[in-house]
C-alpha cells in the first residue's frame, strides 16, 4: 500500500484558514477573543467543548496537574482546558503547520505559560523527567500505525494512577486493498481495527479500562450537522477562505459523514488508568 502523508488529507491542506477566522472573529468581536468564542475555530474534534467538558468530569484534574495532549492540532482542547483548570499541558503536533498557529493562539490567548506546544511525532517524543497526570487525544490515534508501541510508550510516560482518554475511529467492517488505500490517503487510516479488538489492545499493554462508549450514532448525527451547516454557509466560507479550500473542507466532512453513516467505521471514548 502507497504510504501517504497527514497532509494529503483534504482537512489539512488549507490550514492558513484557522488564522483567517481568528482575525475574522476577533474583527467582529471587536476585542480579543475568549477560549469559549474559539470553540468552533480550534477544536477539530466532534462535539467541541462539551467532549472536553465530558472528559474533565472523568479525570482529577487541578492546577497542579501536568498533561499530554497527543495529536493537538492547533491548540483548542489545550487551551480550553488549562483556562478551565490552570494545568500544565504539553500539546504535541505533528503538522508544523498546526502547531505554529496553536503556538500564536496560546500567546494571544495569553496561556503560553501553561501550554508548551511541541512540533514533534509522538513516537519520538521523550519528555525528560516528566511523568504525566493524564494524557488526552481527541481523533489521532487512528493516524499511527503501531499501536502497541504507542500505548506502550503512553503507559511508560503516565504516572501510577494516572489516565488515560481518548476518543478515537475503529472499523465495523473489512476493508478491500483498495479501501483501505483510500482511507490512508485520504481519512490518514493507519490504524483501523474492531472495536472489542481495540480495547484488547489497552488491556494488552496493562491498562485497566475504567469506562468505554460506543460514540458512532451521536458522531453520525453531529458530522451530518456539521456538513449541512458548512455547505448552508458556502458563500460565506468562500469569501473568506476561496473555493478551492471550501472544496477541501467539503470534501472530508462528507468522507467523514460516509464513513460513519454507512457503518464502515465507528467511534470509540474511552477512559483508562495506569496501575
Amino acid at each position: 500500500m502507497v504510504k501517504y502523508n497527514i497532509n494529503d488529507m483534504n482537512l489539512y491542506k488549507t490550514t492558513n484558514r484557522f488564522m483567517k477566522s481568528y482575525l475574522e472573529l476577533k474583527n467582529r468581536l471587536k476585542r480579543m477573543p475568549t477560549v469559549y468564542d474559539l470553540a468552533d475555530i480550534d477544536h477539530l474534534h466532534y462535539d467541541g467543548t462539551k467532549a472536553v467538558d465530558f472528559a474533565l468530569k472523568k479525570t482529577r484534574i487541578n492546577k497542579n496537574s501536568i498533561l499530554l495532549d497527543i495529536g493537538s492540532g492547533i491548540g483548542g482542547p489545550a487551551r480550553y482546558i488549562a483556562k478551565k483548570t490552570g494545568a500544565k499541558i504539553y500539546a504535541v503536533e505533528i503538522q508544523k503547520e498546526l502547531n505554529e498557529v496553536g503556538n500564536i493562539l496560546t500567546k494571544e490567548l495569553k496561556l503560553n505559560k501553561n501550554i508548551k506546544h511541541i512540533n514533534k511525532d509522538i513516537q519520538k517524543f521523550i519528555p525528560t523527567n516528566i511523568k504525566f497526570d493524564c494524557i488526552f487525544s481527541w481523533l489521532a490515534l487512528y493516524h499511527i500505525s503501531d499501536h502497541k508501541k504507542l500505548f506502550g510508550k503512553i503507559f511508560s510516560v503516565l504516572k501510577s494512577d494516572g489516565f488515560f482518554y481518548s476518543e478515537d475511529f475503529f472499523k465495523i467492517k473489512d476493508f478491500n486493498e483498495q479501501e483501505k488505500n483510500n482511507l490512508s490517503k485520504n481519512f490518514y487510516a493507519n490504524h483501523l481495527v474492531t472495536y472489542e479488538n481495540y480495547l484488547k489492545e489497552l488491556s494488552d499493554q496493562n491498562f485497566i479500562i475504567i469506562s468505554h462508549y460506543n460514540m458512532s450514532s451521536a458522531w453520525k448525527v453531529f458530522t451530518k450537522k456539521r456538513l449541512k451547516n458548512y455547505e448552508k454557509n458556502s458563500k460565506l466560507n468562500i469569501k473568506l477562505y476561496g473555493l478551492k479550500t471550501v472544496r477541501n473542507i467539503q470534501i472530508f466532512y462528507r468522507l467523514a459523514h460516509n464513513l460513519l453513516a454507512e457503518n464502515k467505521i465507528g467511534g470509540i471514548r474511552f477512559l483508562c488508568k495506569k496501575k
